[in-house]
């Protein structure tokens, strides 16, 4: 098998694998050795593209596996009773999809692409081959399923602020996204609308544009249709985190 990884890794050097790629510190290779990303890269499906609102799954359907976006950003959608939508999430490249199906093996929630997305797909019947072989990846689904609890009661806990601290969070928090990767945390492009962004933080999109245009006369931030600049960072943060305790008084 190790002969097969070199001859593999070798003959694609050029290509863009688990082995190579500049996200695998954020996607699921993080936290496995060099043997086991090797034994990953030759189960994973790459080059999948999806174009702006198409769907990568649907909740409901059966569990084919997890995705892991290489470009492109998409959203996590789910449904209540009367069948309104309501983002999960909003996913930026590096990070996995899949996990609201793998307890179940059915999907609960619906991806869909903001803008072109290049994704790779590690089948369900992979995740159970490679299950059987590594330790490591066990912990690691486990480790990653804790983190996405977390991030929801983190989600729960914004929820009881002011509408100018959660789209202040959200800011920030893209922000320290793009950082991570790589890409400036000053200045970037926000694929989603502000319906969406509305949708996700639990207020109006009315609500959305014009905490923009009050964070841009206090100069925290620049506004250029989808093009984000934050002027003052730390002022983003403080200045708000005082607003949440005048609120209260």
């Amino acid at each position: 098998m190790t002969a097969s990884i070199v001859s593999k890794t070798s003959s694609t050097q050029n290509t863009v694998t688990c082995i190579n790629c500049n996200l695998d510190k954020f996607c699921i290779p993080k936290g496995l050795d060099h043997f086991e990303i090797g034994e990953l890269a030759l189960l994973v499906n790459r080059n999948n593209i999806r174009q702006k609102g198409e769907a990568i799954y649907h909740a409901g359907s059966p569990f084919r596996g997890m995705i892991a976006l290489r470009s492109g950003s998409a959203k996590l959608i789910s449904f209540d009773a009367n069948g309104n939508e309501l983002i999960v999430d909003f996913i930026l490249p590096g990070e996995v999809l899949g996990f609201d199906g793998l307890a179940t093996q059915t999907y609960n929630c619906t991806a869909i692409a903001l803008e072109t997305v290049n994704y790779c797909h590690l089948p369900a019947h992979k995740i159970d081959e490679m299950l059987t072989q590594s330790s490591c990846l066990n912990h690691l689904l486990l480790q990653r399923s804790c983190s996405q609890f977390d991030a929801q009661i983190e989600r729960m806990m914004l929820n009881r602020r002011s509408a100018e601290e959660r789209v202040a969070s959200f800011l920030l928090q893209i922000s320290e996204r793009f950082k991570q990767r790589g890409y400036s945390e000053l200045e970037f492009r926000l694929s989603m609308s502000r319906e969406e962004i509305g949708n996700h933080l639990g207020i109006a999109h009315e609500t959305v544009s014009r905490i923009f245009h009050l964070f841009q006369s206090k100069q925290l931030i620049e506004v250029r249709s989808k093009q984000v600049k934050i002027i003052d960072k730390k002022e983003l943060f403080n200045y708000y985190t005082t607003y949440s305790l005048n609120s209260q008084k």
